[in-house]
């Protein structure tokens, strides 16, 4: 009778397959990395927003003069880094409501209230 040899703990690669199937498509650093961003130019996006809505006279006017410029650049710049995330999780096989596609979508969302939120500011 010849027996098998013992696979070691680690070293067969069906072990291996399956926890980089129960991670997911995307690992744990990257999805971090994915993350992050957005989340730092939606904060600095709000802080440069809600600044038009307390500033009064002549530091409104300096700041409306360009507001609008900003606001749609940021905004398309979200739109697209929010874009490129997404359709990279689907190509990686993520799901639908992967996290980092609900973060883009909500992201996109969040921008797009910035933005009209500046143009109001600037009509003020």
């Amino acid at each position: 009778m010849t027996s098998r040899p013992a696979v070691q703990q680690g070293n067969d690669p069906l072990d291996r397959d399956r926890v980089a199937a129960a991670r997911g498509p995307i690992g744990p650093v990257i999805q971090f990395a994915l993350l992050i961003v957005p989340m730092v130019i939606s904060g600095f996006f709000l802080v440069y927003a809600l600044t038009g809505w307390i500033l009064e006279g002549r530091d409104h006017l300096n700041w409306s003069l360009e507001a609008e410029k900003v606001g749609v650049y940021v905004g398309l710049a979200t739109l697209a880094y929010c874009t490129v995330v997404a359709l990279w999780v689907r190509l990686k096989g993520g799901a639908r409501w992967h996290p980092l596609i609900v973060s883009s979508v909500g992201h996109v969302v969040l921008a797009a209230l910035l933005v009209v939120s500046i143009f109001v500011t600037t009509r003020l």
